[in-house]
């Protein structure tokens, strides 16, 4: 009895013993340089790409570094490679510390890169490295993407992570860029059926861009002044089997949005024709989508026929008409002229990529499935021939749940 005793108190020792050393393989925070930003651009060199890393330095901002650290915030280092996965090898011959792209948070790749029909199979290798993760956006840059780091120079916000988490965000709310992660990137590529939307940016501001209504524009001819950033996140490219064919502007990618049920757009702003004005004014409403879309398709005929409910709260803000809309009559006139603007707008988008892109740029296919019993007949049918000679009817169903602060006409001068 006494050995036994004995046996099983040696036992619980080393089993105390063991769980002691489950630090072994700790490492520190500062022993890593994170890439917060990826750039990738066509190499000179046939075969290969040019990498660029926006690495952050952890201890900027943070507790441990103080408040009087001399070391900079982030470094950027570009380099031709065969690919980005064994590119951080040859990284950690000029960063001294262990590269890691566990905290990515975005990769940008160059326009004319994202063109290439090779783009495709390289970046494929960003599902063959365990430390990238799918929540990581995808983005193309107007200019190459070294470059584009370069001139990345935030004035307010100088730790790179907390600058692009902000600025992503912020564009997906307001419906300006899409929600592009690499989960959704490849979850349609590997569809097959439908278009990609990835956000635009550039770093470089167009020469004397022309002024447009607050969301027509793309990324570089918003011509802001004073002391900023010249980085811009607007508008979206679209991209059709992994390569890149066109761009929408931020008015047309946030039509997509609202399209699409799977974003999380909820709140965004919005001018709107007034129609009680003859001098082309425009009022503020706000767009409020708590509904998904109501999505019916008639598939009989010899042209597909679908129709497209979107419901929409409307909270309008401003007033430049000065109209009484505590009348019910105006109420009327609003809330159709908001219907008809809506109604207008995305059935002319959806032409745009019926005979221009030649296909949709969201997951409307989702909704033919459930017309046909197997896949079969789903293949047969060929969505991606029917959806160019479909005839789309969109309805926008508006409850206007605000008409905003009641007004007094100006009085008129030299009355």
């Amino acid at each position: 009895m006494k050995k036994t005793e004995a046996v099983c108190r040696i036992l619980l020792f080393f089993v105390i013993v063991c769980l002691l050393t489950g630090c072994w393989d700790r490492q520190e925070i500062e022993d890593k340089a994170y890439v917060i930003g990826l750039g990738l651009d066509r190499s000179k060199d046939e075969g290969k790409i040019k990498v660029t890393m926006l690495l952050a330095n952890p201890e900027v901002g943070s507790m441990q570094g103080g408040g009087g650290s001399t070391e900079k915030p982030r470094e950027i280092v570009s380099f031709d490679a065969n690919d980005f996965i064994a590119a951080k090898a040859t990284g950690n011959s000029i960063i001294s510390r262990d590269i890691s792209y566990e905290l990515l948070k975005i990769i940008v790749v160059s326009e004319e890169y994202a063109q290439d029909k090779d783009f495709i199979k390289k970046f494929y290798d960003v599902l063959k490295d365990k430390d990238i993760r799918l929540d990581c956006h995808l983005a193309i840059s107007k200019e190459k993407a070294s470059k584009y780091f370069i001139n990345n120079r935030p004035k307010m916000e100088t730790r790179p992570h907390k600058y692009f988490q902000f600025m992503i965000d912020h564009g997906i709310d307001n419906g300006f860029i899409p929600d592009s992660t690499l989960f959704k990137f490849f979850k349609t590529l590997e569809r097959g059926t439908d278009f990609f939307l990835a956000m635009y940016t550039t770093a470089e501001k167009e020469k004397n861009p022309e002024i447009r209504s607050e969301d027509e524009y793309m990324a570089g001819q918003l011509n802001a002044t004073g002391e900023l950033d010249a980085t811009q996140f607007i508008g979206s490219a679209v991209f059709r089997s992994g390569v890149m064919i066109d761009k929408l502007t931020g008015q047309e990618t946030r039509n997509i949005n609202i399209l699409d049920d799977s974003t999380n757009i909820q709140d965004i702003l919005v001018d709107i024709p007034d129609p009680f004005s003859d001098d082309q004014l425009q009022f503020a409403a706000r767009i409020m989508k708590t509904e998904n879309n109501k999505v019916k398709m008639d598939l009989k005929g010899q042209k597909p026929k679908i129709f497209i409910t979107i419901p929409l709260k409307i909270e309008i803000i401003s007033n430049p008409s000065m109209v009484d809309y505590t009348v019910k009559k105006n109420q009327q006139i609003v809330k159709k002229q908001i219907s008809a603007h809506l109604k207008t707008l995305n059935e002319k988008l959806l032409k745009k990529t019926q005979t221009k892109f030649k296909g949709v740029p969201y997951p409307l296919s989702m909704y033919v499935r459930r017309y046909f019993g197997t896949i079969q007949e789903y293949k047969k049918f060929n969505w991606g021939k029917s959806y160019q000679e479909a005839d789309i009817h969109v309805k926008v169903d508006v409850e206007i749940v605000d008409y905003g602060k009641r007004t007094k006409k100006p009085p008129k001068v030299g009355a």
